[in-house]
Order: C-alpha cells, then sequence, then structure tokens
C-alpha cells in the first residue's frame, strides 16, 4: 500500500527552512537563516524573533514575532544590510507571538499562525513581495535603522540605510509599497512607520539601483499572491528536480525500517538541495529597456553588466561552484561576469562581498573558482580577462588589507608569506592553490610559459613544511621556523584551527604532501594519529575559545574538524595511500550522525551553501576533491538509489545494494556495466552520463 505523505513529499521535495537555525553565538549548528524567496534571489524574508540578539535575530525556539525582515544577512559573522521589518498586526505594537510549531517555513512560503490564531504570509520574488494578512481593516507596522518613508500618489515610497559594512556609506535600498485601494499611512516615530488599509495584501519591491528602478519593478511585479507563490515555487522545484533520492528498501518495509529516520535523511537531502542554490545573491536588476544593471559601490554610480553579492571564496570554492559545474552552468557564468565587473570596479577580483568586498578569510580563492570554471569550459569567453585579473591580483599589492593578497610582495620574495603576517601558513598555502589554478586556466588558454611559472611557484608550500615535527610551520624572514611552536595551538599562523587542520590543505598536489612526509607508509600513519587523536586543543593565538573549537570538540572525530571547511577534505585522503576503506567508514559515520533534518541539522557553520554541497557529493558518493582539476574523488553513497540530471540533460545514476546503516564499507562498484576499482572518477564520466551499481559489505 503507498503512502500519500511519501508520495507528496517526493512530488514536492518540500524541506523546513529552520533547518541548522537553532544556533547562538557561543556555538553553531548551522548559523542558518529560515529564508524565504527565490533561488539567487536579491532580496530574501525571514521571521525576526529578537531584535537585541544581534546577528542571531531569528531562533526557531522563540515564539515572538517582531514582523517580517527583509534581509541580505548571508552569515552572522558578516552581518546584514538594507534591512527592515514589517509586522502585520490589528494595533499599534512591537512584538506578537505565534506558533512556532504550526507555522510553516518553507522556501517559497513563509505562513504565520498567531496565538490568537489569525495568519500572516508572505511569498517573495527576486525584487518583489507579497504579504497577505487575514483580517478585516490589516495594519502593518514598517520599522528599520534609517528607514525613512513618505507616502506620494497612493504609493509609499523611500529607502533604507544600514549595514555592516560598505564602501558607501549612503548605501540604500530603495522600496516601494502599495495595495489594490487607497491606504492610511502615518509615521509613529523615527525609523517607524504606521500603515492601515481595507485590503489585506501588501505589495512590496526594492531597487538597489534607484527609486524610479524600484517603481519599474513594482510595476511589473506578479500582484496575485497565490500566482507569485506558485511562480517561486516552480523556480524552487527546478532545482529540487535535478535530484531524485530514494532510501527505501521495499514499500512494504514502510513500516518495518524506521521510514521517519529515512524520510528525514531524504528531506535533509534537499534541505541541502535548497541551501546550494540560495547564494550567492544577484546584485543587479534588469531595466526598462532589458538591460542588466548594477550599482557600483566604489564610484557611487549605476552601471551597466551583472554583479553578485554574499558570497565568499574561502568558504565556497571547494564545494558550491563544482557543483554549479554539473547542475547550473548558466548562473556559473552569469557570476564570472560579475567578477570582470568587479574587477574593473575596484583593481582586484573579489574576496569577500557583502555587499562589496570585505576583505574577509585568507588568499584570493576567486582563483580555484575561476580555474574550476575553465577547467569544464564555462565562461570561455571571459578566460582571457579572468587571466590578466588573476595574475594582476597575484603579483600587484593593493596596500589594503581588503583587497588582493596579503603579503603578495613577501610571498613573491621569500616563496611564503613570513610569520610577522596574520595567518602566515594559511596565506602560504591558499596563494600555491590560487598560482596552481591561474596555471591551470593559462594552460588551458595555450599559455605554457605563464602556465608553467605559476604551476612552479604552486610547489611553495613545500618550503614550510618541518620535517622534525610533521606538520606545516611558520617561518620568519630570515628562513627559520619560528619558536614555541604546539601544534594544538589554534589562530595565527592558521586560520581556524590548528597546525593539525592546516597542513594537509594541497588540494592541488597530495602526492608531493605525501613524498614530504616520506611516502605513503609514513603518510598514512599520520592521518591515523590524526583521525584516532584525542580531543584537544589550545586557545593559542585567539586568546579565548571561539565556537568553532567547541563545535570540533563536540564531534569527537579526532583532528577531523567536519565543522569547518580546513576538515573537508581529510576523509578523502586516505584514498591517496590505497586505504579507500578509511575514507567510506569516516564518510559514512558523518553522513550518518552528524546532519539532522532539524533545528540542530548541521556540525558547524553552513556557510552559505558550502556545507549542503559537502553533504550532496559525499551522499551521492564522490567529491570534487581539487576544483579546477578533473578528478573527483570516491567515497560511499548514502542512498539506495539516486539520480541527478545535468546542466547538459545526461543523467548519473546511483543504485545501491545493501545498504544498511552497519554496512559501511564498499565490496564491489561496477560503472557501466564494468567493475571499477580505482577510488577517483573523472569529469568526463560524470558528464557524459554513467551508471554507478555499489555492492555494500560488512567488512
Amino acid at each position: 500500500m503507498k503512502n500519500k505523505f511519501l508520495e507528496q513529499f517526493r512530488k514536492y521535495k518540500f524541506t523546513d527552512t529552520r533547518v541548522g537555525t537553532d544556533s547562538i553565538y557561543e556555538f553553531s549548528n548551522g548559523n542558518t537563516l529560515p529564508y524565504t524567496g527565490e533561488p539567487f534571489g536579491s532580496n530574501y524574508f525571514c521571521v525576526q524573533t529578537k531584535k537585541e540578539a544581534g546577528s542571531w535575530w531569528f531562533n526557531p525556539n522563540h515564539i515572538t514575532f517582531e514582523g517580517f525582515r527583509i534581509t541580505h544577512q548571508p552569515s552572522p559573522w558578516m552581518g546584514d544590510f538594507s534591512s527592515f521589518t514589517i509586522l502585520p498586526s490589528n494595533k499599534i505594537e512591537n512584538v506578537r507571538k505565534y506558533k512556532n510549531k504550526e507555522s510553516n517555513f518553507l522556501p517559497h512560503y513563509n505562513e504565520i499562525i498567531f496565538e490568537n490564531d489569525e495568519v500572516a504570509m508572505i511569498t517573495a520574488s527576486k525584487n518583489s513581495a507579497i504579504i497577505k494578512y487575514n483580517v478585516k481593516n490589516p495594519q502593518f507596522i514598517l520599522e528599520g535603522k534609517n528607514l525613512v518613508l513618505e507616502k506620494k500618489d497612493n504609493i509609499v515610497e523611500g529607502y533604507v540605510n544600514n549595514f555592516s559594512g560598505c564602501e558607501d556609506e549612503n548605501f540604500k535600498m530603495y522600496v516601494v509599497i502599495d495595495f489594490v485601494d487607497d491606504f492610511d499611512f502615518e509615521k509613529l516615530e523615527e525609523d517607524k512607520y504606521l500603515i492601515s488599509s481595507s485590503n489585506n495584501e501588501l505589495y512590496l519591491s526594492t531597487s538597489f539601483i534607484s527609486l524610479n528602478q524600484a517603481k519599474f519593478n513594482h510595476i511589473i511585479m506578479t500582484r496575485d499572491f497565490e500566482k507569485m507563490l506558485t511562480e517561486t515555487e516552480k523556480k524552487w522545484q527546478k532545482y529540487f528536480d535535478k535530484f531524485e533520492i530514494d532510501n527505501f528498501d521495499e514499500e512494504s518495509n514502510y513500516d518495518q525500517y524506521s521510514p521517519y529516520d529515512k524520510i528525514s535523511q531524504e528531506k535533509m537531502f534537499y534541505h541541502a538541495v535548497y541551501r546550494a542554490f540560495l547564494f550567492p545573491m544577484r546584485f543587479y536588476e534588469v531595466d526598462e529597456n532589458g538591460e542588466s544593471l548594477y550599482y557600483d559601490t566604489l564610484s557611487k554610480s549605476v552601471k551597466k553588466g551583472k554583479m553578485f553579492t554574499n558570497m565568499g571564496m574561502w568558504d565556497l570554492h571547494k564545494t558550491l561552484f563544482p557543483l554549479f559545474s554539473l547542475i547550473d552552468r548558466e548562473i556559473f557564468e552569469d557570476i564570472l561576469e560579475g567578477y570582470i565587473n568587479q574587477y574593473n570596479d575596484s583593481g582586484y577580483l573579489p574576496k569577500w562581498l557583502s555587499p562589496d568586498e570585505r576583505g574577509l578569510m585568507p588568499g584570493t580563492l576567486v582563483d580555484n573558482v575561476i580555474a574550476e570554471a575553465s577547467s569544464k569550459g564555462i565562461g570561455n569567453k571571459y578566460m582571457k580577462e579572468l587571466l590578466d585579473a588573476m595574475i594582476k591580483c597575484a603579483e600587484v599589492s593593493s596596500g589594503k588589507a581588503t583587497y588582493g593578497r596579503a603579503g603578495t610582495r613577501e610571498y613573491r620574495h621569500y616563496g611564503y608569506v613570513p610569520s610577522d603576517l596574520h595567518e602566515s601558513v594559511n596565506q602560504t598555502i591558499d596563494n600555491c592553490l590560487s598560482d596552481w589554478s591561474i596555471g591551470i586556466v593559462a594552460n588551458n588558454l595555450r599559455k605554457n610559459e605563464i602556465a608553467k611559472k605559476y604551476f612552479d611557484y604552486s610547489k611553495n608550500y613545500k618550503l614550510l613544511f618541518d620535517n622534525k615535527t610533521g606538520f606545516m610551520r611558520a617561518k620568519d624572514r630570515s628562513g627559520n621556523f619560528t619558536d614555541g611552536f604546539d601544534p594544538l595551538n589554534w589562530g595565527s599562523p592558521y586560520t581556524e584551527g590548528s597546525a593539525y587542520q592546516n597542513s594537509y590543505n594541497i588540494y592541488h598536489d597530495v602526492n608531493g604532501l605525501i613524498e614530504l612526509f616520506g611516502g605513503k607508509e609514513n603518510f598514512s600513519k599520520k592521518l591515523e594519529q590524526l583521525t584516532n587523536a584525542k580531543i584537544e586543543y589550545k586557545y593559542g593565538a585567539y586568546g579565548y575559545e571561539i565556537h568553532e573549537m567547541r563545535e570540533y570538540a563536540m564531534a569527537h572525530l579526532g583532528h577531523h574538524a567536519i565543522s569547518n571547511q580546513p576538515s573537508f577534505h581529510l576523509p578523502y585522503l586516505f584514498n591517496y595511500v590505497d586505504q579507500p576503506k578509511n575514507t567510506q567508514l569516516i564518510i559514512k559515520e558523518i553522513l550518518l550522525n552528524y546532519f539532522r533534518y532539524d533545528w540542530k541539522g548541521y556540525p558547524g557553520d553552513e556557510d552559505n551553501g558550502s556545507m549542503s554541497a559537502w553533504y550532496i557529493f559525499s551522499s551521492l558518493g564522490f567529491y570534487p576533491f581539487c576544483p579546477g582539476s578533473n578528478e573527483y574523488q570516491l567515497g560511499i553513497p548514502f542512498w539506495n538509489n539516486a539520480s541527478i540530471i545535468l546542466y547538459n540533460g545526461n543523467k548519473i545514476n546511483i543504485k545501491v545494494n545493501e545498504n544498511y546503516h552497519q554496512k559501511k564499507f564498499v565490496k564491489e562498484l561496477k560503472i557501466n556495466g564494468s567493475i571499477f576499482d580505482e577510488t577517483k572518477i573523472t569529469w568526463e564520466m560524470l558528464e557524459n552520463g554513467c551508471n554507478f551499481e555499489y555492492t555494500l559489505g560488512l567488512i
């Protein structure tokens, strides 16, 4: 007998957007927000439960409702910009109570059921939204820092000017609001307004370009709640339908084998898909002539072209962009155009945009994103210009911490970033990956001399390897390893970890790294020590306990801090020393026990699709170990059956026999019907479509 709930889930693949939102400053279970909007939207809308909580202004456990918040916050560590709230109410108040367990939080729709059973709903498109409040003569209270509104010709218009960081102190988001009929508008106090109407639907549009553009966006918006809801749902369904997951043995086993756990696992997968296609956010708009326009915060002017925001390359280069390579090359190419525009505007390629360059995290790992595109034939028309930009960023210091590489001159002079510069080991290692990425793009453009030069630079990581300790270590300007080394110390010269998490990040030359350790046997022993180590850490340069330390310790995975990007690849290193069973064991353990379809969903910061893309790849059984290469490391698939529809319409099919939780090893793998004994596959195999058939074993 078929299960109706299961059928409905399989059809719509709905997901509760609150997964991973139950986080606090001291500990991250994702540090996500329950965004409602369309994929890669210009705005998202979330419930605000407590403004006084700072960047943690939503908590799923709270029953307070301060309004629907228009938000552009990618992470609590970055903060929000251009935000304000809209509180539906039948009286003037600052907060209401709602039923958090009964309310619905979906990618395309947010329905709030208040304590008195009144209902407020919101759906959103790229630049617009509709709030529906089913009461007679509804009121809406609008509030936000530097929110300036007035009523003109039966339209509320104005702007909001707030941000955590921006090159333009007058950076504005323009706002237009109206109803079907006339309405009353009143300023209650500074930054706070009241709208009263006989209509229960509020229509809102925004623009970062101008008030006129906001009005144009408003003219072309869908002004029917159900229609906008359906349109946005279809945009999400486009991505959900790229993946088909089946984790059930037989329909008859539905009640016998923990079915709700299995449903939750499938829901977690589709939640990861939702997270993977939220960011980056569009920071451009299309005008009445069909031209793409964006606002340049440096020149404080409107320019032609595309631009994206809310993306940190350090976080996203490893997993998210390789997913785009498989699924959505069109958005990837648009993002590359945005890189060129950012370079032309600032003289440097982006590192962390929110809304403009914030300059956070080491390296310039946009280079690796570009290499990934180049190696997959994406954005070929941009590659010559992007290569010039990459080389400029690698060789010319901006003189500012925000733009370009840190220690540019020193890195070229010494071959490494010296210890007196912040996070010098990770800066060096990331520069090596960037140099390799430049080599990849140059090689694909047949600029052989440039390619060789940067491939040679990419070996500089070897200068920081200490044979005595077996770790990457900081060196001073005289070429000496610094004193006081303790591999348990977190922080500079490392990034968000210790020597344990940051000595193995040589994605582009693992075989060279293995040679430094003295060969596969020694490297294997080091990996086993890393994995079996007891949980130990010291505050080091941080001087206090940061949340990443707590998350690493709570996982009890040795020094595999799966909670953070520097450890994403660590389980797959065992493949390089001919121990794929260790890779399979660790990956299956993580998939089973560290991702949960509930409010505490993730083992650390989800980071704008980065961790979700890791989950998607790892649960499908292959992983883009080094973006920009054409190789993927094999792990162990999590699903009985899975299929992925690629950008070109080709299909990857995955079938797993004997897929039980206790069976954590691959006994046999066939690809396209033939036994396959290697631990890696190629881009060409995936792109052409292929059939994987696994049989799992107990030992």
